[in-house]
């Protein structure tokens, strides 16, 4: 019975099947498009824990209508990307801050980061990283915001704690005391703030707005007045000119209350003001206050500008009148910083030879093995670069006589596998790890063995593909050959064995006469002693037929053996065939 198997005709495909067939081919994409849309998480920026090292505020014993300078220190990981984040909530003593800045490198202006700084209070700052941070290694540099501070929160004499914190939670202090002491408001008080955090830079429009207030009372008459200062160009809008009445607690200069008042007279121009005022009772005083505009914007990228005003108060008391001068000036705040980074380098090198210490890896240099041609083979990597590296991998290439196996590394010191050929990284610049190998099957000869070991990855910064490779020369000596006794196949071993034997010199054939086996009464004989007995006269031929002929009875049976054996496959293939 043949094993041979028959085709089975296939099933015919009924309608049903055809639809759940075309089912199963519309639900693939549709999986796929699910697979899409709910499996996939968009990337979003990370938030950077431990970018700001340091916050320090200077001065720290600032003039009168000095400004504080908050100067931030900080430093990104070398994996930080492009829309990563960090902040920094600065003390809510700071008044009039900027907006937003840019912290650029020196080195050709290029922009770190950004810097956006809230319009709540206090203000936290954001600070943004472009893509700079994603080219470069070690990317760190120095931001400061110059701005004013509130002098209620900072009397004067007092030592007051300016505290920055940062998104992690790490605080930052510096304590500033304000020089001078508590005025008795016996003189004319001059006051300005911005009116908005543009501070003038791109809106030239009542940008920044001036107090001035009288000495308390009592007096019998004052007149307050202002001009603009030569050299300033902002001018007075006198569409916002306030007159005001400011009562103090008894004995301080706590304010208890702002009344809207009337100057006895008044005159407003672009050039300045002057109002006159009534008697003051005790514990009062007069102030003006007023908004000037510039005559255009200082511009967003323009170094920070100074401006300032003298006022001037004269009080009457019993006919006699004391004129006294207040002072006040500010600046736009200022803000910047800059950015710098190393322009990342990936390079890789691979040191390989043996356990016993052979670099080996010069064909003038080659090891010589023991005979049984093996070798176990150490492999040490290295990122030479400055550059970490992803996708490492370790390969060794016989050129000749030999075989290497076997080949694994040791990832596990720098986090990765303890065994393998390739990692993922991240392989950090100047660090190492070690592969072994063993090598075998080297023939003795002429002709050495060589094995070459690489490795391979690329810069996760600078995306630049690197390769390395390390050669491993080796060889087997060859062997002397050895005669059947223990000789070299030519001498005689000392101490015995069998000489070659020297050929003699031939002897004259002698020539023998046939003679008719039946006449000479000779019986040939095929068994019995290996010399022949003759019968006769005739001479020994020396030739033995038993062993030729026993050759012929065997090659004469195999033959036949042969061919039954072949007859028979023909017969099984042609039944075969019928079935």
């Amino acid at each position: 019975m043949s094993s041979l198997r028959l085709p089975v005709p296939a099933r015919p495909v009924t309608r049903l099947a055809r639809w759940r067939r075309v089912v199963a081919l519309a639900a693939v994409p549709l999986l796929a498009a699910a697979g899409i849309a709910l499996g996939a998480t968009p990337a979003s920026a990370a938030v950077i824990s431990g970018a700001i090292t340091n916050v320090a505020v200077t001065p720290t014993t600032p003039a009168p209508g000095q400004q504080l300078t908050t100067s931030i220190d900080w430093q990104v990981p070398d994996n930080a990307q492009a829309g990563d984040t960090f902040t920094l909530t600065l003390s809510s003593v700071l008044r009039n801050l900027p907006s937003d800045f840019a912290l650029r490198d020196p080195d050709g202006g290029a922009v770190v980061a950004t810097a956006a700084l809230s319009s709540t209070s206090p203000v936290v700052i954001t600070f943004t990283l472009t893509d700079y941070a994603s080219t470069h290694l070690d990317t760190h540099g120095t931001a400061f915001v110059t701005s004013d501070y509130s002098s209620v929160q900072v009397p004067p004499g007092a030592s007051t704690p300016i505290t920055s914190v940062t998104g992690d939670g790490v605080s930052f202090t510096t304590v500033i005391t304000r020089p001078g002491s508590v005025s008795t408001r016996s003189v004319p008080i001059k006051s300005r703030a911005f009116t908005s955090a543009d501070q003038g830079h791109t809106n030239p429009v009542d940008f920044l707005a001036w107090w001035l207030d009288t000495p308390v009372g009592p007096f019998d008459s004052a007149v307050s007045s202002d001009t603009v200062p030569t050299g300033q160009n902002w001018f007075y809008d006198c569409s916002t000119i306030r007159y005001q009445d400011v009562a103090f607690t008894p004995g301080t200069t706590t304010i208890a209350s702002i009344t809207t008042t009337v100057p006895a007279s008044q005159s407003c121009t672009e050039a300045g003001y002057t109002a006159t005022w009534p008697a003051a009772a005790a514990d009062h005083a007069y102030r003006v206050s007023i908004r000037v505009s510039l005559r255009e914007a200082t511009g967003s990228e323009t170094a920070a500008q100074t401006f300032s005003n003298v006022g001037t108060v004269a009080t009457t008391v019993a006919g006699a009148t004391r004129t006294q001068r207040g002072f006040a000036s500010i600046s736009q705040a200022a803000a910047g910083g800059v950015g710098a980074g190393t322009n990342p380098t990936a390079s890789v090198s691979i040191v390989k030879g043996d356990s016993l210490g052979n670099a080996a890896d010069t064909a003038a240099d080659v090891v010589t093995l023991a005979t049984n041609g093996t070798a176990s083979l150490v492999y040490k990597v290295t990122n030479t670069g400055t550059d970490p590296l992803r996708d490492v991998s370790v390969v060794d290439d016989v050129v000749a006589n030999g075989t290497v196996t076997g080949l694994s590394c040791d990832f596990s010191p720098l986090g990765g596998p303890a065994t393998g050929t390739t990692w993922a990284g991240r392989f950090a610049p100047g660090a190492s790890f070690t592969c072994t190998a063993d090598l075998s099957g080297v023939r003795s000869g002429d002709i050495n063995h060589q094995d070459v070991g690489t490795v391979t990855g690329t810069g996760v910064t600078s995306g630049t593909a690197v390769t390395s490779s390390n050669a491993y020369f080796a060889r087997v000596n060859a062997v002397t050959p050895t005669g059947p006794n223990g000789g070299n196949g030519t001498t005689p071993p000392a101490g015995g064995g069998t000489a070659p034997v020297t050929p003699g010199t031939p002897t004259t054939p002698v020539v023998v006469v046939p003679v008719t086996p039946a006449a000479a009464g000779l019986t040939p004989t095929l068994g019995g002693s290996a010399t022949p007995v003759a019968t006769g006269a005739l001479a020994y031929t020396g030739t033995d037929v038993r062993t030729p002929l026993t050759g012929v009875l065997v090659l004469l049976g195999l033959g036949l053996l042969l061919s039954v054996i072949a007859r028979r496959r023909r017969s099984a293939a042609g039944r075969l065939d019928e079935e």
